[in-house]
């Protein structure tokens, strides 16, 4: 489940989508696993005491909080609804109106971590968008990427949030060979859950109809099991990078 970027190619998600998710992202399972996933890759790097941390997409706001514990975070957005709600939430944040790859509305070399979290799936030219990610960050600082992987997923929900693709894991892998960068970690999340995202794509590939909306949230009791399954991989996230899961996250060292 990809709901956390946002569609950069030829105009965004609807009004409704990002409404839903605004409603859903502080306790839908993908988003609080996602969260803490990430939290734990980020555990592994010491950030500056004044970090400047940037996310880039930040749609209506939901992985902001998880930032804000590691520095003073600024963000940019291209929907304006999305945007309207990011700032309603996070008053003392700096949410600017921005779009990958060319309309940054922030100064190069300023951010000592520079996060897009289900973002370049969404991106026309992906390759112009991570170099512009780069680009934002200072010498020594981190670009930290994840994206939805698999290609052989590729079904309706990729359809209803307007992805471009979906990632082979070893062309993405080509594709963070960056000269003036590290690749500093590279491994995948939502492990657990893959047997069942495999089997529901494959339905859909025999079945005359699409298995439902997946963004939206399951029953409670079934939201939990899912998400206490998700937030597990944390742990072995933050010792090494897990080898195979349906997203990858990656981390970049700017060297320049």
């Amino acid at each position: 489940m990809t709901l956390g970027g946002q569609r950069y190619l030829g105009g965004h998600l609807e009004s409704d989508t990002y409404k839903l998710m605004a409603a859903h992202e502080a306790d839908h399972w993908w988003f609080v696993g996602r969260r803490a996933v990430i939290d734990a890759v980020l555990d592994r790097y010491d950030l500056p005491s004044d970090a400047k941390i940037l996310e880039a997409g930040c749609g209506t706001g939901g992985n902001l909080y998880l930032l804000q514990g590691r520095g003073s975070v600024y963000a940019f957005e291209p929907s304006a609804i999305a945007l309207d709600i990011a700032r309603e939430r996070h008053p003392g944040i700096m949410i600017a109106e921005g779009e990958l790859p060319g309309s940054l509305p922030f100064a190069e070399g300023t951010f000592d971590l520079v996060a897009a979290l289900d973002v370049l799936e969404h991106v026309a030219d992906d390759r112009a968008a991570l170099a512009s990610l780069i680009r934002q960050a200072r010498p020594g600082g981190r670009v930290l990427v994840s994206v939805p992987t698999h290609p052989v997923l590729w079904g309706s929900h990729d359809r209803r949030l307007h992805h471009v693709r979906r990632y082979d894991t070893d062309e993405l892998h080509a594709m963070l060979q960056i000269p003036g960068t590290t690749l500093e970690y590279f491994g995948a999340y939502n492990t657990v859950l893959a047997p069942i995202a495999f089997a529901l794509r494959l339905a859909e590939t025999v079945l005359p109809f699409e298995l439902g909306n997946q963004e939206r949230k399951p029953p409670a009791p079934i939201n939990w099991i899912l998400a206490r399954l998700f937030t597990a991989e944390a742990s072995f996230a933050r010792r090494r990078p897990i080898p195979f899961g349906l997203s990858q996250v990656a981390v970049l060292r700017v060297d320049r």
